[in-house]
């Protein structure tokens, strides 16, 4: 499987979240925003970085659209530019766009000009967190940085039946296992001699990098 290709449209804070979580994975990213200082807080993190109007048909037409897996329109306060921009990225044959909307009302817009997806960041931050407390998950993809994280990891076939001493995961992957989902139960702060059964869901302590790489090797 080739990398994915998606362009990055807007740089408020949720745009720069979202750059600097995909420089971490197997994508390249194009950026694209008209404020130059904006830009070069990112640009050592994108593949291409653009001072430009998305907005306006010109500056998207310098682009092969059709290449791109996708275009991400992270800007929402600006309705004429983000309709402008979804309307052009439509038009010109961009295989999936996505759109962060601040309500209702813009969300439906934008669908109704061609965005394949409408996400608002705040309500679905706020159910997901109420879902995880629910259902006790406290830890599950929590950012401790821009470089680490403690997240939920499925358990690798090849571990099962292992235990955290056997693997040694802390020096052979950087890897901190502080919890266990098993079934109904969670295990907090396993014994090095605890042993992995198959479904097992581990919550880690790691880099970005270290986990994605195992993800990589495991799961792809």
């Amino acid at each position: 499987m080739g990398k994915k290709v998606f362009m990055i449209i807007g740089l408020g804070q949720f745009g720069k979240n979202l750059v600097s979580t995909l420089y971490n994975s197997d994508v390249d990213l194009l950026v694209i925003d008209k404020d130059i200082n904006s830009l070069e807080e990112v640009e050592s993190m994108a593949t291409q970085a653009v001072c430009a109007d998305a907005s306006k048909q010109e500056v998207l037409a310098q682009f092969d659209l059709k290449a791109f897996d996708g275009a991400i329109i992270t800007s929402s306060h600006n309705l004429e530019f983000s309709v402008k921009t979804i309307m052009h990225l439509n038009e010109m044959g961009m295989p999936f766009i996505m759109a962060k909307a601040t309500n209702e009302f813009e969300g439906r817009i934008f669908t109704k000009i061609g965005a394949d997806k409408v996400i608002f960041p705040d309500r679905e931050v706020g159910i997901r967190l109420g879902k995880e407390i629910a259902m006790g998950n406290y830890y599950d993809a929590l950012d401790l940085s821009d470089k680490y994280s403690i997240t939920d990891l499925a358990l690798p076939q090849v571990w099962n039946g292992k235990s955290i001493i056997q693997l040694n995961l802390r020096k052979s992957y950087g890897l901190n296992v502080i919890g266990i989902r098993r079934q109904e139960d969670i295990i907090i702060n396993p014994s090095p001699e605890t042993t992995f059964e198959d479904e097992d869901v581990l919550i880690v302590l790691g880099s970005n990098k270290d986990i994605q790489d195992i993800r990589k090797k495991h799961f792809n």
